[in-house]
């Protein structure tokens, strides 16, 4: 009998001990705005001269993602697209500048799949091109429907979701063999008034795309394509966007994490949409943003990576740091 006791007891305190170390927290115990957040990392620089990635000078950056060694991976119109360390410092330079075959000249959309290959939509040739992670090219694929291309993402099965301003989100192969559309543009209930940055949830088989003017998320079923439900919307506080609605990135326990441009916040949903907090404010300081437009979650640094445009430099916050 006390064998079995003390077998029990062990088990317990295994489950209590993984629950602790590993396990959802209870998501609603948050404070709904946790203000202003010291970032673990921060790189860039707002000095005049050569906007130069390589020493950190950024102009403007835009879109964002991370590795999966949690490398990140940052462009922008004004400098290169370029690879740094989790703790940012400088790898190497990906791509090169132009309007050929193989060369970027406005990177709208940033996304790593499953082999680390590092694919880079482009606004001004209207393709998508595919880098290895050392930076040489690799292939690239364009399509009929590309009229305004913009941000995009991989599902587990590294197909490719491209947000176009005025067809949707259109759905590739990794090879660039056109699968489907998901979401109507257009203005008016279930549709999105102009397709903004995707992101996948493949455990949940859901889409999840920022409906710009509208400022909220809609969410799609991904097998079938059927619209479910919208998280957000146009208002103040908590859970609400002043105007456009950027960034949006899958997080740990299906979170939802979606940047406020105006508000200076980033916001953080459970799937559902059930508001759970939101941290930053409008400025210049450590911790606050300008224009901030694209994030990306760091799965092995377990950081939000956030790409702070008119601060010229790049910040990534702990989850931990958050209460999670």
């Amino acid at each position: 009998m006390k064998k079995i006791l003390l077998t029990l007891l062990i088990a317990g305190l295994s489950l209590l001990f993984f629950a602790c170390a590993g396990g959802p927290p209870s998501l609603d115990s948050f404070e709904p705005d946790q203000g202003v957040v010291m970032p673990v990392v921060m790189f860039g620089d707002k000095t005049e001269g050569d906007h130069n990635s390589a020493t950190f000078q950024f102009d403007a950056p835009k879109p964002i993602a991370v590795d999966n060694e949690g490398n990140i991976i940052v462009g922008g119109k004004a400098f290169d697209v370029s690879k740094f360390t989790a703790e940012g410092e400088f790898i190497r330079i990906i791509g090169e500048k132009g309007k050929e075959k193989g060369q970027w000249s406005y990177p709208k959309g940033l996304a790593v799949d499953s082999k680390d290959q590092i694919i880079v939509g482009d606004g001004s040739r209207s393709v998508v091109l595919f880098y290895d992670g050392d930076g040489n090219f690799l292939r690239e694929f364009g399509h009929e429907k590309f009229a305004d291309i913009g941000p995009l993402c991989v599902d587990v099965d590294d197909n490719v979701y491209v947000s176009d301003a005025e067809n949707g989100v259109l759905v590739f192969t990794n090879d660039g063999k056109y699968l489907r559309t998901i979401g109507k543009v257009g203005d008016g209930p279930d549709l999105i008034g102009e397709p903004g940055w995707p992101a996948v949830n493949s455990e949940l088989n859901k889409l999840y795309v920022a409906d710009d003017p509208n400022g909220e998320i809609d969410v799609y079923d991904l097998v079938s394509g059927d619209f479910l439900y919208s998280i957000g919307g146009i208002g103040k506080g908590p859970g609400k966007w002043e105007e456009d609605i950027e960034g949006v990135a899958i997080g740990p326990w299906n979170l939802v994490i979606a940047m406020d441009e105006a508000g200076g916040n980033v916001k953080i949903f459970q799937e559902d949409g059930t508001f759970v907090t939101q941290f930053g404010k409008n400025g210049l300081y450590e911790g606050e943003f300008a224009s901030s437009e694209s994030l990306a979650y760091d799965k092995v640094n377990k950081r939000i990576v956030v790409a702070d445009e008119k601060n010229f430099r790049v910040q990534s916050f702990s989850i931990k740091d958050l209460g999670f």
